[in-house]
């Protein structure tokens, strides 16, 4: 067969320039046969074989083959024969005298004959009725440290409008949280939601189109009335817009990666990337998304009154060390529940330990092997065992804390054994105040250099009534030995009570002492011996 170029020659010369036929093949060397298909078609015409051709050796063996192949059918991936494999057998078991090469060539033409090349259509999604659902993976640097995270993706093939949400885990809380947080976005449901066969939903794939759902995403339909389309398993395309906003995801909002502190930072970001791809302008359209996603957004059902509640609840046992375990992490609960029944609910970011209706402790989630222990679960053991404040995991975040060791060297330093009962009665305030009060209030003392548990209690007290929170009862100073310091009448008082007040406790000490009362230097030193220990006890805590 003449090539293209010569066959154009070839035309040109008897066409155009007039030249004979005999002429045009003597100069080009090419047969006279050629030369007359040149010129009565405008390109030449391709060759094919009009039947296959005979393998005389290999076509008696062919059944054989075919046999073996069709068992393979039913065999594992990777033990099924090879061209090379085949070959052999025929070979050993039946003599046969071809090559290797027409075995395997063979095989292969089998194998590309039964496997039917995929066909595609285009698909045409109304307004308001669909929205594709995935979950992606990527890290991003929380906190100062790489963290592996996954991101909730969906997207309205309509509009092409997306929405990114990232959470610490891809469970059923996390899956059920972030349905809340997109209606919301969305400000409404669309009709359907299709999703591949994660674990969040689907327990157990049947045949066909059948799925065994989860109980709480059956109750989540149910909420916000939602029909739901599953995929074929490993047929990532019937959702090929979701599998491109997660490849967005990766590409684009991550890229470069993020550096936040916490979740919440970065889910602001993320939105805020979502919100910027609504000026995106469709192709087939010529709007942009958001445009679009106006249209899509009045065939939203309307949301429910009260968002779905996005949790799981599980049973758990509370073991003797005060703790209930979930996901191969521990955390504490007070210690008058241990031994007892509870419930967890668990929603995305923490959970909550139940003993009937009671909520008893809250947690952030943890990673496994961790220990989540809130020391104020634990106090009420110091009564029995005050040495626990020394080696007990629940109380070191009390010993980590400079000012609470100060506090405590100070008490046993000026009481003595009742130094220790008193630092752990200040403790104990803890069960009618948040720990972030009770430790300012503590600041506080210790930067006045009070140090006794009822100028704690009074400055509590002083806090609760200017927040206007009602007042905690307390018990007051003592005053009966006092008399001239009892509140009565405006409460103004001569100066000349403190001083008779300290002459006389001056008077007292001296006399003890066996010496000569001098109220100048009794102070200086007194002053000097406080500032001097003070400032060694800050110095041993720092």
């Amino acid at each position: 067969m003449l090539p293209m170029d010569d066959f154009e020659r070839i035309r040109r010369l008897v066409l155009v320039e007039g030249v004979s036929q005999r002429e045009v093949a003597k100069q080009l060397g090419v047969a006279r046969k050629s030369v007359r298909k040149a010129v009565q078609r405008a390109s030449p015409i391709e060759y094919t074989l009009k039947a296959p051709r005979a393998c005389p050796i290999l076509d008696s063996f062919k059944p054989i083959i075919d046999a073996w192949l069709d068992q393979d059918r039913q065999a594992p991936r990777k033990q099924r024969h090879s061209g090379a494999r085949v070959h052999e057998r025929l070979v050993a078991e039946h003599n046969f005298p071809g090559s290797l090469r027409s075995v395997s060539s063979y095989v292969s033409g089998r194998r590309k004959a039964e496997i039917a090349s995929p066909v595609f259509a285009p698909m045409d999604y109304p307004p308001g009725f669909e929205i594709q659902i995935d979950w992606g993976e990527g890290t991003v640097i929380l906190n100062g440290h790489s963290t592996v995270l996954f991101f909730f993706c969906a997207r309205l093939p309509f509009s092409k409008a997306t929405f990114v949400r990232a959470y610490a885990k891809d469970d059923l809380p996390s899956f059920l949280d972030a349905h809340n947080h997109l209606f919301q976005y969305l400000h409404g449901v669309p009709s359907q939601l299709a999703y591949d066969n994660l674990k969040s939903a689907v327990i157990k794939v049947l045949t066909g189109r059948k799925r065994v759902l989860n109980r709480r995403l059956m109750e989540l339909k149910s909420h916000y009335l939602f029909q739901t389309r599953f995929c074929n398993v490993a047929s990532g395309n019937e959702k090929g817009h979701v599998e491109n906003s997660v490849k967005r995801t990766e590409r684009t909002y991550l890229t470069p990666v993020p550096q936040v502190t916490d979740l919440v930072e970065l889910n602001v970001l993320l939105i805020t990337n979502c919100a910027y791809d609504l000026q995106r302008v469709c192709k087939q359209t010529g709007k942009t998304y958001g445009e679009l996603l106006d249209q899509e957004t009045p065939l939203f059902r309307g949301l429910p009154v009260d968002p779905f509640p996005a949790c799981v609840m599980e049973p758990a046992r509370i073991d003797k060390q005060s703790t209930v375990v979930h996901n191969r992490c521990r955390y504490s609960v007070p210690v008058r529940y241990a031994r007892q029944h509870s419930r967890l609910r668990i929603h995305a970011a923490h959970f909550e330990v139940l003993v009937g209706d009671q909520i008893i402790a809250s947690h952030e989630r943890g990673e496994p092997g961790q220990w989540k222990l809130e020391f104020e679960h634990y106090i009420p053991l110091l009564d029995r065992k005050p040495g626990w404040l020394e080696s007990a995991m629940p109380f070191q975040k009390v010993r980590e804390n400079t000012t609470l060791t100060v506090l405590r060297r100070e008490l046993e330093f000026r009481h003595g054994e009742c130094g220790m009962r008193q630092f752990i009665a200040i403790l104990q305030l803890i069960e009618h105040h948040t720990w972030e009060v009770l430790l300012a209030a503590i600041e506080r003392c210790v930067q006045r250099r009070v140090f006794h548990e009822q100028a704690i209690l009074l400055e509590l007290q002083t806090q609760s009534t200017q927040q206007g929170s009602p007042a905690l009862p307390y018990a007051g100073l003592d005053l009966s030995d006092r008399p001239q310091l009892a509140l009565c009448g405006s409460g103004l008082r001569s100066l000349s009570i403190y001083d008779e007040l300290l002459s006389n406790e001056q008077m007292t000490v001296m006399e003890s002492m066996g010496g000569t009362p001098n109220i100048g230097s009794f102070d200086t030193s007194s002053n000097e011996k406080e500032e001097h220990h003070l400032e060694k006890v800050t110095n041993h805590a720092c």
